[in-house]
């Protein structure tokens, strides 16, 4: 049977798109369009419907917030859908915004890339509205430049994301999370906010204040029972901060979850 220009075109309008997305825990030096899962997601289908391909939505892949270092158990995304590919892959496409969404590794971002190809899967990037190729020695040298730009790329926005919080930390903002015994408190400049900074917090302070003094007094160690001002009861801390306290704090949440109407 002859397989005219005309079948091509059919076949190639048939083919099943899958979708993969990720977004990186570190958003510093990434393109707006990878700040978004929904975003890659819905201009993946449009670039597939442009093509004349039908996207199969049980393969639309998502890694959120996942750094793109991270491969194996750690990208479950990325796990299943290199799952999918054996026996043999259910589609025949696989559309992503750019090749950084695979990985910002270089040999672990080659490796996964070449098992989507060896499995007869079709790769495009729809930013460049691209195809990636391991035919030539040529395409991979590219493949190797950009995995090894994307590497460069992860590595500089970890040296700026530590040089940033260490400016914060010097200037007494807040860096992190939520600490007992403060509140974080946004400090604005107009209507943008500026910074963090931690601000105590009365009644969690006190709470910090007791426990000191009584480890002082030698309360809790095996030796020492518990003085019999402890067996007060004592005011009930915000129920919120007793809950984060319990896991990271069990003696903080001693105190916070007693309560009482008497004061310290």
């Amino acid at each position: 049977m002859r397989f005219g220009l005309s079948n091509l075109q059919g076949f190639i309008s048939t083919l099943t798109v899958a979708i993969y997305s990720r977004r990186s825990v570190e958003q510093n030096g990434v393109a707006d369009e990878a700040k978004s899962i929904a975003r890659q997601v819905a201009h993946a289908k449009a670039y597939a419907a442009k093509k004349g391909w039908a996207v199969a939505d049980e393969h639309v892949y998502v890694d959120d917030g996942v750094s793109g270092a991270l491969f194996g158990a750690s990208r479950p995304g990325l796990a299943r859908l290199l799952a999918a590919l054996t026996p043999r892959p259910p589609f025949q496409v696989l559309v992503m915004s750019e090749e950084s969404r695979l990985g910002r590794e270089a040999i672990e971002t080659a490796w996964a890339l070449k098992r989507i190809t060896d499995a007869g899967v079709r790769v495009f990037f729809y930013l460049d509205d691209r195809e990636r190729t391991l035919d030539s020695p040529t395409d991979k040298v590219m493949l190797s430049l950009t995995a090894f730009a994307a590497e460069m790329e992860r590595d500089r926005a970890r040296v700026r994301t530590h040089d940033a919080l260490m400016r914060k930390a010097k200037s007494g903002h807040v860096t992190g999370g939520v600490i007992f015994g403060y509140v974080n408190r946004p400090v604005l400049d107009g209507a943008r906010r500026s910074h963090v900074e931690r601000v105590v917090d009365p009644r969690e302070a006190a709470v910090v204040r007791r426990i000191f003094t009584h480890a002082a007094e030698g309360w809790g160690s095996s030796a020492s029972p518990a003085p019999s001002t402890m067996t007060a009861p004592w005011r009930r801390c915000r129920a919120e901060r007793a809950d984060r306290a319990a896991g990271r704090h069990p003696q903080i949440a001693r105190f916070c979850t007693a309560s009482s109407t008497a004061a310290w």
